[in-house]
Parts: structure tokens; C-alpha cells; sequence
């Protein structure tokens, strides 16, 4: 009886060895992850990211590496950075299944995944709900589709799975359901239309690259929600095709229309900057101080002053100015910025 027992104890032993050999290496450092996740009662994040991936560099801007941010992201979340510097990470993208390098998963503490993002548009507080209802079990990727096949002709369940289409960049789902939103919605009763319209917009905008119904949308907007963003767009074109009358009228047409929108004031900011208006800095230091009060985490925007002080003579303002960005999210680009001013 003795000697039964032992070959079944070294079986036993001899099978669940044969099952960690059989865990592939990404399985294995998920695994662990999620364990220390689980012991500091976290969710799991593993950021995909490289240091040429503009999305990738606004997550970190905005949410991950935000000093403003740090507080909510380290109570809540457990997060792993991958790189393509590191072994582990094409591995890693395979077994995710990724296909673009912005991708964000969340996992709960089996090391399940629970949702996904791809991609950013640099809505940081879209961004930050997103995950504080993922922090709290709310709104995850399965529940949504759960609900949504529980009752297709909910407009609020076709909005929901639209934006986690949207987040995911599963486009052509995303934008099928925003329509579906907007015609089930004509009374505006779930107030869902601006971001629909804009959403539609901003898809045709990443698939064509033509920037003609984004331009339509403002000039049918009247005062929708998301139309500075849509200004936002417009104007970083015509800043980068050296439009400067075009540039500078679309700027003030956005600031009439949203004098209160902190991504309009930079923007027009910048704008001046970027054109060298020198008798309109006095105006631009002005917009953008009022862009930073009113967004006071964002820490390109402390950039965008510094450099019109520095235009104006003013090293010292312009110096302090980078450094307070640079307390926020230490971009490379402050670093090279803050050299070329101590050089002066």
C-alpha cells in the first residue's frame, strides 16, 4: 500500500512538472504578474510601448508616467513596461495577439485578461474613466458585450461597445454602432450625438488621412462638445504646412466659438509662436496661462509658455517654466529644450 502510494505521489509530482514545462515563457511571466498583482490587490497593466510610438509616448505623457496621475495609477494598478529592448516582448506580443504597439492590457489577478486598449487619442480624462472603471470591474470589455447581445436595441448599450470598439481600434464595428447610436437617438435624449459625430469624424480622418470631413464637422458644429479637438486637428495641419493666414484665422475662429477650452488656447498659443507673431506674444502668454489653469497637468503646455518667454528675452521665466513641465513628465525633448536655454 505504502509503495502505491509513493508511485502515485511521484506521478503526480512528475505531472505537474510536465505541466510547467508545458507553460510557454510568456505564459510563465504573466503568471508572476499576476501574482504580484494579485498580493498587492492591484489590476495587472502590461504597457506595450517604444520610444517611436507617438501613442505610446502620450500614455506615458498624460497617464503613466504623469507625476500628477502617479498617485491613481499606483493605488490601483500594477504595471509592467515592455519594450522592444526586452527579451520578453515579442513573445509577449504573440501570445496577446497584438497588432499595434500601443497596446494596453488589463488583467485581473488570474492573469485573465479583462479588457484592452490600443491607441491614443490624447483624451486623458476619457482615458483616466476608462480605467477607473476597469479599477473597479465596471464597464470591462466582456460585460459590455454581454449586455449588448442581451439587448442590441439599447442605445446604451450600442453606445458603450462603440467606444470600446473606438479604444480597442476595431474601427469599422466602432463607427457601425456610433450611426446605429445617432439614428436610434435623433431626439437627443441620451445626449450621445457629439461624440458620435466627432468619433465618425476622427475614423475617417485615421483612415483616409484627408482631413475634408473633419472640417466639415466645424463648420456644421454648433458648439458640440468635442468640436476643439476637431480645431485641434485643423490647426497642427495648417501649423505644419506653413499656412500662417489660414492657420492663425482658424485659430481665432475655434477661440470666438470655445474661448474656454484649454486645447484651443495652446493650440492658438503655439500658433503664434510657431509664426514668430511677435506683436501677439503678450495675447499668447495670456492664452496659454489660461490653458494651464485650467489644465494644470499638462505638461507640454508649460512648454509652450517657456518658449514665448524665451522668444521675448525672458530666459529665467522660460527656464522655470520648462523645469515645472518637466517635474510633470520628463519628456526628452525638455531635456534638449532646457540645454538650449541654459545656453543663452
Amino acid at each position: 500500500m505504502k509503495h502505491t502510494i509513493s508511485v502515485l505521489m511521484i506521478l503526480l509530482a512528475s505531472l505537474i512538472m510536465q505541466c510547467s514545462a508545458d507553460e510557454t515563457e510568456a505564459e510563465v511571466f504573466v503568471k508572476n504578474a499576476a501574482q504580484t498583482a494579485s498580493r498587492e490587490h492591484k489590476v495587472l497593466v502590461i504597457e506595450f510601448w517604444a520610444p517611436s510610438c507617438f501613442p505610446c509616448i502620450g500614455l506615458k505623457r498624460d497617464i503613466f508616467e504623469n507625476k500628477m496621475q502617479q498617485a491613481f495609477v499606483d493605488q490601483y494598478f500594477h504595471v509592467v513596461k515592455v519594450s522592444p529592448a526586452d527579451s520578453i516582448y515579442t513573445m509577449l506580443w504573440d501570445y496577446f495577439n497584438l497588432v499595434f504597439q500601443s497596446s494596453i492590457i488589463y488583467l485581473d489577478y488570474n492573469g485573465i485578461e479583462v479588457d484592452r486598449t490600443v491607441a491614443y487619442d490624447g483624451d486623458r480624462d476619457a482615458y483616466l474613466k476608462v480605467m477607473k472603471d476597469i479599477s473597479f470591474g465596471k464597464n470591462q470589455y466582456l460585460d459590455v458585450v454581454k449586455n449588448y447581445r442581451r439587448d442590441t436595441s439599447n442605445v446604451v448599450n450600442r453606445f458603450l461597445l462603440a467606444r470600446k470598439f473606438a479604444s480597442r481600434y476595431e474601427l469599422t464595428e466602432a463607427e457601425r454602432l456610433y450611426r446605429k447610436v445617432l439614428i436610434a437617438d435623433s431626439a437627443h435624449s441620451y445626449k450621445f450625438q457629439d461624440e458620435c459625430l466627432f468619433k465618425i469624424t476622427e475614423i475617417d480622418f485615421i483612415r483616409t488621412g484627408a482631413l475634408t470631413k473633419m472640417q466639415e464637422f466645424v463648420d456644421l458644429a454648433s458648439k458640440n462638445t468635442f468640436a476643439p479637438k476637431a480645431y485641434v486637428y485643423l490647426i497642427n495641419n495648417l501649423i505644419s504646412k506653413k499656412d500662417k493666414s489660414g492657420c492663425l484665422a482658424m485659430c481665432e475662429r475655434g477661440f470666438r466659438m470655445y474661448p474656454d477650452s484649454w486645447e484651443i488656447l495652446n493650440k492658438y498659443a503655439w500658433a503664434l509662436y510657431s509664426f514668430k507673431v511677435q506683436e501677439e506674444y503678450p495675447k499668447a502668454l495670456s492664452m496659454v496661462q489660461k490653458s494651464i489653469s485650467l489644465n494644470p497637468s499638462r505638461a507640454a503646455t508649460y512648454s509652450t509658455e517657456a518658449w514665448i518667454h524665451f522668444e521675448m528675452g525672458d530666459t529665467q521665466k522660460a527656464i522655470q517654466l520648462l523645469k515645472k513641465g518637466k517635474e510633470i513628465y520628463t519628456d526628452r525633448s525638455f531635456v534638449k529644450d532646457l540645454e538650449t536655454f541654459e545656453k543663452k
